[in-house]
């Protein structure tokens, strides 16, 4: 009853948000039609290569993250999860639904199965950090060009949570401080499944160096994606600074993952809201179609991936 409750939630969060984008928008849609029609193929050919590219170098710190706890996957089946997870996040709660599905996959190849829930959380952690660190960036540059001040202490706000959070978590004092108490607790004994989370969790502060790795290939693939949506852009022959979609995108990024169908609706309309104050009302419909077409696209992907899952379970993880 709850899983239909919530499932009849988030379709009406995704109906309610494209319903209000067709109203606002009906007077603009034969415009919003001729921009699409004009749509220039190669740069947005372009663009959904290089959405395909930053979903395999997300694959790459999967794999690494997954190492830290001693399993081992080969790039093969970490690019399967990370498109698969992509897939079920058009079925499940939020965008970071899909990550549910990639713990529980990790397991069926190994009997280590707090370790892999580890592992897919940290991989999330990592995302989340290198949204904040291009919001940061964006900030860095363009402080003094930023007309919207709601887009700047909007981006500022969340570059500063998600930063302090990284802060904290390779800060052992400070955790040590915070989990005293709460590893004294019965349901945190030695041995119980909270403190062997616990300590999968804590093994990833032992490792700066590939932390620092995890940081750098997330970072690339955020740039990646920054690059295929000003392709996106520029596919409708409009004209924007690449720096800014360093601010929006984390936004939208924030934005998509209320409560929906992997974030439509919710998604399309926080680039409409920042994009319009850049380039034309119907250029900024007609970019967030396009950009669900990709999620379309990559989706896609990992449901014939998904086909196929049987082969990809043959050899167990080495642990």
């Amino acid at each position: 009853m709850k899983a239909r409750i919530l499932l009849a939630l988030r379709i009406l969060v995704s109906l309610a948000f494209l319903g209000l984008l067709v109203w606002f928008f009906r007077k603009d849609l034969p415009d919003i039609l001729a921009v699409l029609k004009n749509t220039n193929p190669f740069f947005f050919g372009i663009a959904v290569i290089l959405n395909v590219s930053a979903i395999a170098v997300i694959s790459m710190r999967l794999k690494k993250i997954f190492a830290v706890q001693g399993l081992h996957l080969r790039l093969g089946e970490a690019v399967y999860l990370t498109f698969i997870g992509n897939f079920f996040n058009n079925f499940l709660p939020t965008s970071v639904g899909g990550d549910l599905v990639k713990a529980y996959y990790a397991t069926k190849k190994s009997a280590r199965k707090l370790e892999s829930f580890s592992a897919v959380f940290f991989d999330r952690f990592f995302g989340f950090l290198s949204i904040g660190l291009l919001a940061f960036l964006g900030i860095l540059f363009l402080n003094r060009h930023i007309k919207d001040t709601k887009l700047l202490w909007g981006s500022a706000l969340f570059s500063a949570v998600v930063l302090l959070a990284f802060i904290f978590f390779l800060n052992k004092r400070l955790t040590k401080r915070l989990f005293t108490r709460l590893l004294d607790l019965p349901v945190f004994r030695e041995g119980s499944k909270l403190r062997k989370l616990y300590n999968a969790l804590n093994t990833y502060k032992e490792h700066k160096i590939i932390i620092a790795q995890l940081i750098g290939i997330s970072l690339l693939a955020q740039m990646i994606a920054v690059l295929a949506m000003y392709l996106i852009i520029r596919s409708l022959s409009q004209e924007m600074s690449f720096l800014t979609l360093f601010l929006i995108i984390p936004l939208v990024s924030v934005a998509s993952m209320m409560p929906s169908i992997n974030g439509l609706g919710v998604r399309e309309g926080a680039f409409v809201y920042f994009l319009k104050e850049f380039i034309s009302r119907e250029s900024a419909v007609a970019v967030s179609i396009l950009y669900l077409a990709i999620i379309l696209i990559t989706s896609l992907i990992g449901g014939i991936l998904y086909l196929f899952s049987g082969k990809l379970y043959k050899h167990s993880l080495k642990g």
